[in-house]
């Protein structure tokens, strides 16, 4: 027996999506805006969803681009809020303009979720002031969108905004658990992916997991105030970081090639991670950045070359934290290597290694499988100002 089909209304003004989106509750509902030549202002009042089992989608006909929700009012801290009691519900085929020429500083969210097993599927964000896409429910999923782009005449074009504190997407809180970002595209944005004080357990059946995505970053930014791509910190655990591919820009950077700061991914503080069959290249410090009391954190199978620093980084001494269970198994890191004048960040930190381990911990925190390759290398496969271990068969701390 087939089960019926959502009724479908269609719309052509926010004060009819709104209306739409505040019917009363009951049988699931797509709420569709019709595409239009014209962006849809979004002003007095943020787009709120409150009704569950609830879709707000483009309804667009072949030849038309998706239907663009752009803010006009300044004063919108959110654009779009799916409410904390909502849940059920998806956004898909829709354009997000962040308007970031309108809005006064940072902290400004775009499209914010904060209701539960909520899908955000297939739409462009462009001209983003702050924050792109924020959440803080549990089992979000964030698939197949663009960042960094807009749509226009059927030709995608890059819409990046005009901050250099531009997120795409941050995750932040207890609630934020359990969520999937898989398979979106994010260029130029500061930072790509931040997950920051998430604690999610340690069991890896119910592990949040960024995967599939591709991330390139050329930010112009001056020394310490950029960092990784995707972004792990605080008290955050049980994140999976995998098949991934992060190409930092930095070769091509036409200007501030010197002050340009990121890594690919970034592990700061936060612990029970894997990040495996990643690919990670061309940013201007490492490949990775693990550190500060980081723990067990499994790297496996991973991919880094071409960076400017070296492949993967490991921090722990002086005012931070040192790790502890950080193994390092099959790991490709070859050429990173890449020629810095005496400009670029970190000038007096040990560099053109393959790995680098400063880390003050009481022992062997590290330890390096004997399949990883790691020779090709400037100044060789690793150093370490402490002591670690190789062999065989690492432990794996978590899976």
């Amino acid at each position: 027996m087939l089960s019926a089909q959502p009724e479908r209304i269609v719309v052509d003004s926010v004060a009819d999506l709104q209306a739409c989106v505040d019917r009363p509750a009951g049988s699931p509902l797509v709420c569709a805006l019709r595409s239009s030549p014209s962006p849809y202002a979004v002003s007095g009042a943020i787009l709120t969803i409150r009704r569950s089992d609830t879709t707000i989608e483009g309804a667009v006909e072949p030849g038309q681009d998706p239907p663009t929700l752009k803010r006009m009012d300044p004063e919108l801290k959110k654009m779009i809020l799916v409410h904390k009691f909502a849940s059920n519900v998806t956004i898909r085929n829709l354009q997000i303009n962040g308007n970031s020429s309108l809005v006064p500083g940072n902290g400004i969210q775009d499209l914010s979720v904060e209701g539960s097993n909520v899908t955000v599927a297939d739409n462009y964000f462009g001209d983003s002031a702050s924050l792109s896409m924020f959440f803080n429910g549990p089992h979000f999923v964030l698939r197949h969108n663009t960042f960094g782009k807009l749509m226009a005449g059927g030709v995608v074009h890059a819409a990046n905004g005009v901050r250099p504190s531009r997120t795409a997407i941050l995750c932040w809180g207890p609630n934020a658990t359990q969520f999937i970002i898989e398979s979106n595209s994010v260029s130029d944005y500061n930072g790509a992916i931040n997950v920051n004080d998430v604690p999610n357990g340690t069991d890896p059946a119910q592990a949040s997991v960024i995967s599939n995505n591709t991330f390139y970053h050329n930010s112009s930014c001056v020394p310490n105030c950029g960092g990784g791509q995707v972004y792990v910190s605080g008290k955050s655990t049980n994140v999976k970081i995998t098949n991934n591919t992060f190409n930092g820009g930095w070769a091509e950077a036409s200007r501030n090639r010197d002050t340009l700061h990121n890594y690919g991914i970034e592990v700061d503080k936060a612990s029970y991670v894997y990040i495996g069959s990643n690919q990670i290249f061309n940013h201007s410090i490492s490949g990775m950045w693990i550190g500060n009391g980081a723990n067990h954190i499994t790297i496996e199978n991973d991919t880094v070359y071409n960076n400017g620093l070296n492949g993967v980084q490991i921090a722990g001494n002086g005012r931070l934290a040192p790790v502890t269970a950080v193994s390092i198994l099959g790991l490709t890191s070859h050429h990173n290597d890449q020629q810095r004048s005496t400009g670029a960040p970190y000038p007096t930190l040990p560099r053109f290694f393959g790995v680098m381990i400063q880390d003050g911990g009481a022992g062997r925190d590290v330890c390096i499988q004997t399949d990883s390759n790691l020779a090709t290398n400037a100044r060789g496969p690793v150093y370490s100002d402490g002591s670690y271990s190789r062999g065989e068969a690492c432990p794996r701390p978590y899976n």
